[in-house]
């Protein structure tokens, strides 16, 4: 196992907590009607890029993690076990969690049977129904299959079947239906921001050098991007937000290789631990503050109009802090503890098989 990237941990952590803002503030505008300056909902929108961000971490960790050197030898059993570990278990905790929560304080789920399993194995259709994010999760399993067949063929062979495969994929998308969801899944041009992940982790594993100014242009244009895709939102999602996403990913892991990473960076880096739990829990943690603060007094919502516009946001700011914090105690009090305990019992049935290397 390689060590972690502080850099990449880092975006973990921004990546996520962009969603978050972008759900406080998109829940605060809906329950109090429209109470927050629309110039800042707009500036919000931006965290949509959160979810992008995320799509190109996870194919740069997946070609990072599973390749020590070029020539390491993959299992795709090993590779698929320890996703599973990595994504479900924990998945299946906070779904039993929101299932309570809306039962007790809203309506409920009202799920069939179908639906719940399909919701609750991250279906295509499904993914959405228990935790409405899980929605990017579908495509993450679909990635980590479509990534555990074709590294059989080795990394570089693998990197490049992973490629052809994808684009012809969306190629394809123009001439057959993509309305059954998946279809829509397995041809839909986000997949290209698992590859530009993909393709970073692998130049990194090629020893490709990068300068630091270089590292640096890749991260202005980044930035410049995103206020661009933030402008001109009807290109497609890849464009406006998959491209700048890569370059902030590769600025930040060159930057990090040249020994040019900022000191804080560092030191936040422990926050990117988190970030799964925080991507799953903040939509039943927003509703919760904001339910059960109307639940319990009705007239909390007058005194919630006269704080004014630019109070409003900074309740929305509050709110992704309360998210962050309430995250970082669940990751250590139960995902830490779930999925090490998990992956150690792997590890240990996996290493006692005569015959079988121990994993990365």
């Amino acid at each position: 196992m390689r060590e972690n990237v502080a850099s990449i941990q880092f975006l973990r952590f921004v990546a996520a907590t962009l969603v978050v803002l972008f759900h406080s503030t998109q829940a605060i505008s809906k329950y109090f009607n429209d109470s927050i300056a629309s110039l800042f909902t707009r500036f919000a929108d931006l965290g949509a890029s959160g979810v992008h961000i995320f799509f190109v971490i996870s194919g740069f960790i997946m070609i990072y993690t599973s390749f020590g050197r070029k020539d390491d030898v993959f299992s795709t059993k090993n590779f698929l076990t320890k996703r599973i570990i990595r994504i479900y278990p924990i998945y299946f905790i906070y779904s039993a969690l929101y299932l309570c929560f809306y039962h007790y304080f809203a309506n409920g789920k009202n799920l069939s049977l179908g639906e719940f399993f399909g919701s609750i194995f991250l279906i295509p259709g499904y993914s959405s129904l228990l935790i409405g994010p899980g929605w990017t999760l579908s495509y993450e399993v679909y990635f980590y299959a479509c990534f555990g067949i074709a590294m059989m063929l080795g990394l570089t062979r693998g990197i490049l079947a992973l490629t052809l495969f994808f684009l012809a994929a969306i190629f394809f998308r123009f001439a057959i239906d993509t309305n059954q969801p998946v279809i829509h899944v397995m041809t839909n041009t986000l997949l290209v921001e698992f590859l530009f992940g993909a393709w970073i982790g692998y130049a990194v594993l090629s020893t490709v050098r990068i300068s630091n100014k270089l590292a640096n242009m890749m991260l202005v244009l980044a930035i410049t991007g995103f206020l661009a895709g933030y402008s001109f939102n009807h290109f497609p999602s890849v464009i406006t937000w998959g491209i700048p996403s890569a370059f902030l990913v590769a600025g930040f892991v060159f930057k990090e290789r040249n020994g040019r990473i900022p000191f804080l960076i560092k030191k936040c880096a422990f926050l990117g631990d988190s970030s799964y739990s925080l991507y799953l829990l903040h939509i039943v943690l927003i509703d919760a503050v904001i339910l059960l603060t109307i639940y319990l007094d009705e007239s909390i919502r007058m005194h919630v109009y006269r704080i004014g516009e630019f109070g409003m946001i900074v309740v929305c700011f509050a709110v992704t802090a309360y998210c962050i914090a309430v995250a970082f105690i669940s990751y250590e009090l139960i995902e830490h503890k779930v999925v090490g305990r998990l992956q150690d019992l792997y590890r240990r049935k996996f290493a006692v098989v005569p015959g079988i290397v121990h994993p990365h």
